[in-house]
């Protein structure tokens, strides 16, 4: 009986935490901040970002990195902003494909396309600490591990950033794309789900 008893309790277990969407429809917005190092040319810097996605899919974020004075780095510090689309969630489910196990639902879920504008102070020359007027552009893909089971809660990620700092983009650098800044960024975030109000999922899901 105890045998029985500890194969069907995992099991049941399992079966409801694999309903597919593991609280992300508690709320209609997910909140994520991020802190970690980033590794570009020059060195390292710390980078961190919050963002706001609605329905875990689509939102704005902004970005700061600080490379605390290294002068080896093509940036001493940026600032950037722009949007997020994480495109596989609520197709995924739609499509019945969320079937668990939670971690491996949510890693998928979790495919990062990232796209905006950054300005930066440079660590050398004469405008060294200053943020630059000109504005630059900032692509990337990112992807992260839940530590739970849930839409909320602890994650471990990396980002790959693609940047092209404004004096490119307008031509008047040849920089090649490790010397434009590019950074490859290993996280440590919390997402949290909550309930703005602008949809009131409580009664949309209890009426299906």
């Amino acid at each position: 009986m105890f045998l029985a008893a500890s194969v069907v309790h995992p099991a049941i277990a399992f079966a409801q935490e694999s309903d597919g969407v593991y609280g992300r429809l508690d709320g209609d917005m997910l909140f994520v901040g991020a802190a970690g190092v980033g590794i570009e040319a020059g060195g390292a810097v710390l980078e961190t970002h919050v963002s706001l996605n609605y329905l875990s899919t689509a939102g704005p974020y902004v970005r700061y990195t600080e490379g605390f004075g290294q002068d080896d780095l093509r940036a001493a510090r940026s600032i950037g902003f722009g949007m997020e689309l994480r495109p596989l969630f609520l197709g995924r489910y739609a499509l019945d494909l969320e079937r668990g196990p939670p971690h491996l639902d949510l890693f998928a879920d979790s495919f990062t396309l990232i796209a905006g504008m950054f300005w930066a102070a440079p660590s050398t020359g004469p405008d060294a600490y200053e943020f630059l007027l000109e504005p630059g552009l900032e692509l990337g893909i990112g992807v992260s591990v839940p530590l739970l089971p849930s839409g909320s809660g602890p994650y471990v990620g990396v980002q790959g950033l693609a940047r092209w700092p404004g004096e490119h983009l307008v031509g008047r650098s040849d920089a090649d794309f490790l010397d434009r800044g590019a950074l490859l960024i290993f996280t440590l975030a919390w997402h949290q789900i909550f309930d703005s109000g602008l949809v009131d999922f409580r009664d949309s899901r209890a009426g299906r």
